[in-house]
């Protein structure tokens, strides 16, 4: 997927890279025996925030898809200025839920 952020078009990739930066800032944390553990499901959390279009989540997902020189706050602003939020997150769901690597967690979560 790209996006025309600041006049250059940027890269978004849905694939195992975009799952595992997920897990790593939206996973389920807990703690065992006094240590803290990640235990990943990151796009199973993300999914409802983003059905229910959640700006924030929309800008995690954007931010763990993303390929190459993007920023947080670049991403921010881009949804912020957005003149089509709602078709930017029918956008996202659609390439998530193509994603070979996502696929099999969004088929689940209908279940």
């Amino acid at each position: 997927m790209k996006l025309k952020i600041n006049g250059e078009d940027k890269l978004f990739i849905f694939g195992v890279k975009f799952i595992r930066n997920l897990d790593k800032n939206r996973g389920v944390e807990g703690e065992q025996n006094g240590m803290k553990m990640n235990f990943g499901m990151g796009l199973t959390v993300l999914m409802p925030s983003l059905v229910t279009q959640d700006a924030s989540a929309l800008a995690d997902a954007l931010f763990a898809a993303a390929k190459g020189n993007v920023t947080q706050d670049e991403i921010d602003n881009y949804i912020d200025n957005s003149k089509n939020l709602e078709g930017l997150f029918k956008q996202v769901i659609n390439e998530i839920k193509e994603s070979n690597a996502a696929k099999p967690v969004v088929k689940n979560l209908k279940a």
